[in-house]
């Protein structure tokens, strides 16, 4: 996903652990000779709103959604991050299944074909 601060977009990288970081730090280094620099956010979960844009800008209207952060995957699609279990937990309960939360989503040429079968 992608944050848009003032200098556009920003690009981040969601990992289960340290060591992921390393590893994605070190092809980076020796593949394309490109230093990174990390930078840790508060969120620690992350959902897709399968649902869209529409029906995520009308929850973060009604208030629904509170600390919790929006950012668009590379094919346009929303994703939340929350800063913990617990808020992940109470968006859920209140608009998980309007927003169909999901833990992942396919990249859409793999969804398609999946429904083909």
């Amino acid at each position: 996903g992608t944050w848009e601060g003032s200098d556009g977009g920003v690009p981040i990288l969601a990992a289960v652990g340290p060591l992921q970081l390393e590893v994605v730090s070190s092809r980076l280094s020796s593949e394309y000779s490109v230093e990174v620099q990390y930078e840790m956010m508060p969120q620690t979960q992350a959902r897709w709103a399968m649902a869209g844009w529409e029906e995520v800008d009308a929850v973060l209207s009604e208030r629904k959604l509170l600390n919790v952060k929006t950012l668009e995957d590379v094919y346009g699609r929303p994703v939340l991050l929350f800063t913990s279990g617990w808020t992940l937990d109470n968006a859920v309960a209140e608009v998980g299944e309007r927003l169909q939360l999901r833990p992942y989503a396919l990249a859409p040429d793999v969804q398609e074909r999946r429904r083909k079968k």
